[in-house]
């Protein structure tokens, strides 16, 4: 049921009017649509890829959490998603490719330095990714952050620089 201030759009309403209409928080009124969730597999799959890059993201210690909030605002963990996501997850893919060619013992590492459990990509990819992907746009975008270029072989030094406490 609708809510509302004073005669009907003159000042603000909230809610659903019927199954016809909508009033939204910000004053503006849009058709009412029923909402679908079909739940395919692409749609799964997406949504599992942005739930192992928020599990990488969550780990974040305060001091590297902080420089990204200084660098690229408060929004700093909307624009790595869409950095690892733009393009159909070309980011992502690609991240993940060159982790899939470390060898054993790199990816090993890796694994142990992220402390995230993924379930859909490999152990240590979504750290990668994301530390990738938080180098790269800050070299792009000419900011200043102390997480060190991630590599093969550096996957325990970049988790520690990851989690660091101030």
């Amino acid at each position: 049921m609708a809510k509302v201030t004073s005669p009907l759009m003159s000042m603000s309403a909230s809610g659903q009017f019927g199954h016809s209409m909508v009033f939204t928080k910000n004053n503006v009124v849009r058709k009412y649509v029923v909402p679908a969730n079909p739940q395919t597999v692409a749609q799964v799959a997406v949504r599992n890829k942005l739930k192992e890059i928020q599990k990488s993201l969550v780990l974040l210690g305060p001091v590297l959490r902080a420089e990204l909030k200084s660098q690229f605002g408060a929004r700093w963990n909307s624009m790595i998603v869409g950095e690892l996501t733009a393009d159909d997850g070309a980011r992502l893919t690609a991240y993940v490719g060159e982790f899939t060619a470390f060898e054993v013992g790199e990816k090993a590492d890796w694994a142990t330095a992220d402390g995230s459990a993924p379930t859909i990509l490999a152990d240590g990819a979504p750290l990668y990714a994301c530390a990738s992907a938080i180098y790269d746009m800050a070299v792009r975008l000419g900011a200043t952050v102390t997480l060190t270029l991630p590599a093969a072989a550096n996957g325990i030094a970049v988790g520690a620089e990851w989690v660091a406490a101030a």
